[in-house]
């Protein structure tokens, strides 16, 4: 006999989430045998009846379903339960200690067990398989009896591998429609690598994700607004494809491979192929700019207090740093003294050098000495309207440059010189979020406010083929911060905590590589 009750499945509750007019009520039974089961996310606080045995305490897998409104299959001839969490399936079955996720098995302590037509599974157990397994954060209070279960903004919710004739097939499971912009294919020290810009992982459901084919084992990792699944490789790629699914949101990646390579020649250009794309993920050239200088003095400030006298001393105390503790990293400037560099030139400078990032330092400024500040932009032709004087006054230094060079802006939209971007962009604002919490936590303690992570369409930036990033270090306009900014130590610890967001950045992007 089969008995089936689908309450709701997770698919209408992607399309929205109504509210439950009446609490809901499960079995009951003494307070002592009832844990009490909230979710702010689900609109949910009721009870959950349990049962003992062996000195645990088990729930039934269909009073958990029918509570939270996840989808529920029961199969009574087989003694299995089939729980459809999320896009996550979850199959339990009776006298059994081997729960299935999706196709991986994982086993938890104690079997389930059969009764009165229900499966009932460890609840000490169960709760941890929810928050690694799926996109469901879940916490047990077993002192308190208190089940919590919370919606998260994961929108990558599963992964899939399967071995195809001609290699290996991933499986993309999204609930938010990316783009193809959005999405990077890269191969990096031995894994094959898929950043998703806006994408949202657990990294530790994802490092459950069962290995096949090429893949011998995935890893996540969440770098501020991208996600990177990293699937170790066994072998030697062809060709990879990104194919998106029509009727969902999901995507998929095709690795076509073959087991044995005919010639000896093909196996030495394959590999040289990889060691290129490893060494060009490396960070060990760096560009630093001081904004400004020469005949174009920058922003002139409180007590005629000149920019480009302000950021040149921040910028080699930098860099200092960063040969000090950086050895093997090559440090560039597009400046080490008071000339002037068009705009044009010092991104010039950044891609003949071959960086892998470039560093921009300015100081702000304004009509009235009463905003202050410091702020990280990172290259976008969109722009917060606040930042659109900074832009301006930064992107003025045109004017400073030869009538030829000048003609290099004219009729260039900045929108299409920002396209060839679109992949640094992801970085840049990763590096600059790392950079600004960095600087935070060296010029709070001076009485300096953070103002945050902009973008902004500065010209600095146009025609960088690497992470970029502008620093506004401070209001020079303002009183108190244009003595902090002219002081030494000030200097210092800006240098220092530009550093600690450039140290964080390499250590997030090369531990994956």
């Amino acid at each position: 006999m089969l008995r089936r009750s689908f309450v709701i499945t997770f698919s209408s509750l992607l399309a929205g989430f109504s509210p439950v007019s009446r609490k809901l009520v499960a079995k009951i039974l003494p307070a002592a045998n009832a844990y009490r089961l909230i979710s702010t996310s689900f609109q949910i606080e009721t009870e959950i009846s349990t049962i003992t045995k062996w000195d645990q305490e088990f729930i039934s897998v269909e009073d958990f379903a029918q509570l939270m409104h996840f989808g529920i299959y029961t199969n009574e001839e087989k003694r299995k339960s089939v729980l459809y969490l999320e896009r996550t399936k979850i199959t339990f079955a009776a006298d059994n200690t081997f729960i299935k996720v999706n196709s991986q098995l994982v086993q938890i302590p104690l079997e389930c067990i059969w009764q009165d037509g229900e499966v009932y599974v460890s609840l000490r157990y169960f709760i941890p398989v929810i928050s690694k397994y799926t996109p469901i954060f879940a916490t047990l209070d077993m002192t308190g009896k208190i089940i919590t279960i919370e919606q998260t903004d994961v929108n990558i919710t599963g992964i899939r591998i399967a071995e195809k004739e001609n290699g290996t097939l991933l499986e993309i499971q999204s609930t938010y429609r990316f783009s193809e912009k959005d999405i990077v294919l890269d191969i990096r020290n031995g894994y094959f690598h898929i950043d998703i810009y806006g994408g949202k992982i657990n990294p530790q459901s994802v490092s459950a994700v069962a290995a096949g084919g090429i893949i011998s084992a995935v890893q996540g990792f969440q770098m501020g607004e991208t996600a990177s699944l990293a699937f170790k490789l066994k072998g030697d790629i062809l060709s990879r494809d990104l194919v998106f699914n029509e009727n969902s949101s999901d995507f998929y990646v095709n690795l076509r491979t073959r087991e044995v390579l005919g010639e000896n020649a093909d196996r030495e250009r394959i590999r040289e192929e990889l060691d290129e794309q490893k060494k060009r993920w490396l960070i060990n050239t760096i560009v630093l700019d001081a904004g400004h200088g020469g005949k174009d003095p920058g922003a002139i400030g409180y007590n005629k207090i000149r920019e480009k006298d302000i950021v040149l001393p921040i910028i080699k105390e930098l860099g200092g740093i960063i040969e000090q503790k950086m050895p093997d990293m090559n440090v560039v400037y597009t400046r080490k003294k008071d000339v002037f560099i068009p705009l044009w030139k010092r991104t010039k400078i950044a891609n003949d050098a071959g960086a892998k990032l470039f560093i921009s330092v300015h100081c702000n400024s304004n009509k009235s000495r009463r905003p202050s500040g410091f702020e990280t932009y990172f290259l976008s032709a969109d722009k917060d309207e606040k930042a659109k004087d900074v832009v301006l006054t930064e992107n003025s230094a045109i004017e400073f440059e030869e009538s030829g060079d000048q003609k290099r802006y004219e009729g260039l939209s900045f929108i299409l010189a920002t396209m060839l971007q679109s992949v640094n962009v992801k970085h840049s604002q990763f590096l600059a979020t790392l950079i600004q919490d960095s600087l935070q936590s060296k010029l709070g303690k001076l009485g300096m406010e953070s103002r945050g992570v902009k973008q902004g369409p500065f010209w600095v930036l146009v025609g960088a083929t690497m992470p970029n990033v502008l620093v506004e270090t401070g209001y020079i306009s303002n009183t108190h911060e244009s003595k902090l900014l002219a002081n030494q130590t000030t200097q210092r610890k800006i240098a220092e905590g530009i550093f600690m967001g450039i140290q964080k950045y390499k250590e997030e992007i090369e531990k994956v590589i």
